[in-house]
């Protein structure tokens, strides 16, 4: 599997594509019953039904509401509950079958949640790796200004290849230590835009922190993919 990079730059004019690590995560903790038995995770059948199919069933939604009064029309019972393994999703039209050919489809809403737009899909490139060098934005937040600003969801760990990327990395890391910041990483001609991971990815905010120890050094980039702003207040 190919590495992750991103081109980046710093407070003395200096750039170079280095590497994004994911960040571990800690083992998860073990689960028991009151008996003490290992606990696991499994995905089981829920329904095979759909309301559509129901309401075909049943003819009319008075009829309907009675038999789900009345028993469980809406369970299998050969297949409900069953573990289910690995699955692959599937979609299925109105009469409960499934799209074997489908055009997908870009549904916008507004802040109410009203459907406003809908559109074919674009492709939107990854741009982590830009065609042109990436400008350093200068834009500094504290940690507390950011965690208050920011949902991060992504960290990723900024890792060098050779002695220059390493020398790049630590003098970055070292600058941003000193002033106890956070510098906004992205895009466009003011290095402020948004940061796309991946093909079609949803835009992100990025936010990079430093910390070093001697000769080793820390760098994160943290991606955030919503802006936390308070709600404007409505007469």
């Amino acid at each position: 599997m190919s590495q992750r990079k991103i081109w980046l730059c710093d407070h003395r004019g200096r750039n170079a594509v280095v590497v994004l690590v994911p960040r571990r995560r800690a083992a998860p903790l073990g689960h028991r019953d009151a008996a003490g038995s290992s606990v696991r995770f499994c995905r089981c059948i829920k329904t095979t039904a759909t309301f559509d199919s129901l309401l075909r069933r049943h003819g009319e939604s008075e009829a309907l509401a009675r038999a789900l009064v009345d028993g469980d029309p809406e369970l299998d019972l050969e297949a409900a509950g069953r573990e289910t393994g690995s699955c692959d999703r599937v979609y299925l039209g109105h009469d409960g079958k499934p799209f074997y050919s489908a055009r997908m489809l870009e549904v916008i809403f507004d802040c109410d949640g009203r459907e406003i737009q809908r559109r074919p899909p674009e492709l939107v490139p990854a741009n982590l790796v830009p065609d042109c060098a990436p400008v350093w934005s200068g834009k500094l937040l504290s940690c507390r200004e950011a965690i208050g600003r920011f949902a991060f969801t992504r960290a990723y760990q900024v890792r060098h290849g050779n002695a220059l990327e390493y020398d790049f990395l630590h003098g970055l890391a070292a600058h941003l230590e000193q002033r106890d910041s956070l510098v906004l990483v992205g895009s466009g001609p003011r290095g402020i835009g948004p940061l796309i991971p991946e093909r079609n990815a949803l835009p992100m905010k990025g936010l990079l922190a430093g910390k070093t120890q001697g000769k080793a050094y820390r760098l994160v980039l943290y991606l955030a993919a919503f802006e936390l702003r308070k709600p404007e207040a409505r007469t």
